[in-house]
């Protein structure tokens, strides 16, 4: 029997709740709920945690929802993990006013290691509209050491309005959770963005948290503009008349050693600035990317190819995928064609996922966390009977 599981609805009923148990092997261990905005995910946690009490239950709230089956909006994505892990986790809200405090907080009580389990793997999942979610994402990678990460910021259909995350049978905004899994043998981990260099080196000259007002000592938008249209021409892109498309062809990348690290432009602001889906720091430097559909279809393959090469051999028994709503808003229709090939990549077996508002993935030597426009898995061994 599989100890991987994973089912897409509009509700969570029991015959969801039956069809999951009856795919795994045993009792689940670890038990994730993606929700849309338009689904109370408290409600969902606490049917979960009812029927599965000797799981560890979280979730978020999505930009969108999928499984090996599809994606959608209005549903809930649920991952059930049983077999031979321990795993434990918290949650604590005030992510906004104090980071360091909410982090502390969730990991307060986790041991830090287990016997006869050597590996530990962690999942982050935060309320993005809290911000700090690279920071958060460093804080924990200090405060565990030297130990993977993968995760997601929490989503609301694009509404900006409220995220929210949750453990057991609560949910909240303003919220961080933190879970780690102790396995015997190696999680898989692959990240991946499929953006590519289109410009020289930008520095940031001007910025207000999540606002980069200017860009070499001008406005950021007629920069971002300037350095770009060469390339908009030849795509047929329009600066004026869609600027938030415009601005999800042409991102940030950040260099960190040998890779670029993406951050998503949002849209232009009064005054020639650019709103940014994290805060940008003055002095950052920073090219301008791009990418097309056919590249972000490659690029989760890619991630899932790493996770499962991640393996060392073993086949794979399923998978969380954490995927950026930007990758989704540059696919279109194309989506379910990236969704396909992680799952090929794989091996068609069991996954589920969502779409964030940013992404935590950190590997053993990683010094930065949190991406854009990037896809992140984790892939889960199959284990020899």
């Amino acid at each position: 029997m599989p100890q991987v599981a994973s089912i897409r609805a509009s509700a969570i009923t029991e015959a969801e709740l039956g069809q999951l148990s009856r795919s795994l092997d045993g009792p689940p261990v670890l038990v994730t709920a993606f929700a849309s905005s338009s689904i109370d995910l408290g409600a969902v946690l606490s049917t979960l945690n009812e029927r599965f009490r000797d799981a560890v239950v979280l979730g978020s709230s999505t930009s969108g929802e999928f499984t090996e089956d599809g994606d959608g909006n209005g549903t809930v994505a649920v991952f059930a993990l049983s077999g031979d892990y321990r795993v434990f986790a918290g949650m604590a809200v005030g992510l906004a006013a104090s980071p360091e405090r909410a982090v502390q907080a969730a990991l307060e009580g986790q041991p830090t290691a287990v016997a006869e389990f050597p590996h530990r793997t962690n999942i982050v999942l935060l309320d993005s509209l809290a911000g700090h979610g690279e920071e958060a994402a460093l804080l924990v990678a200090a405060s565990i050491g030297d130990v993977p990460l993968v995760g997601g910021a929490a989503g609301d259909d694009l509404a900006m309005k409220q995220t929210v995350v949750g453990l057991g049978a609560r949910a909240a905004p303003d919220a961080i959770v933190v879970a780690s899994i102790y396995s015997r043998e190696p999680l898989g981990i692959g990240v991946c963005h499929g953006h590519k260099p289109l410009t020289d080196p930008i520095r940031v000259t001007r910025a207000n948290g999540s606002v980069v007002e200017e860009l070499d000592g001008r406005p950021a938008w007629d920069v971002w503009r300037e350095k770009t249209a060469s390339r908009a021409r030849e795509l047929g892109l329009d600066a004026e008349a869609s600027p938030g498309a415009y601005l999800l062809r042409f991102e940030a990348g950040l260099r960190i050693g040998h890779e670029y690290k993406v951050r998503a432009p949002l849209s232009p602001k009064p005054g020639g600035g650019i709103l940014f889906a994290t805060p940008v720091l003055e002095g950052t430097v920073f090219r301008i990317m791009e990418s097309d559909p056919s590249a972000q279809v490659e690029s989760a393959a890619t991630a899932a190819r790493e996770a499962r090469e991640a393996l060392g051999g073993k086949p794979v028994e399923g998978a969380l995928v954490f995927d950026c709503i930007c990758r989704k808003l540059i696919l279109g229709d194309r989506y379910v064609d990236a969704l396909t090939s992680v799952s090929a990549e794989l091996g068609s077996v069991p996954l589920a996922g969502f779409e964030t508002y940013g992404e935590v993935a950190m590997n053993s030597g990683d010094m930065s966390g949190f991406h854009n426009t990037t896809t992140v898995v984790l892939a889960f061994p199959r284990h020899d009977d």
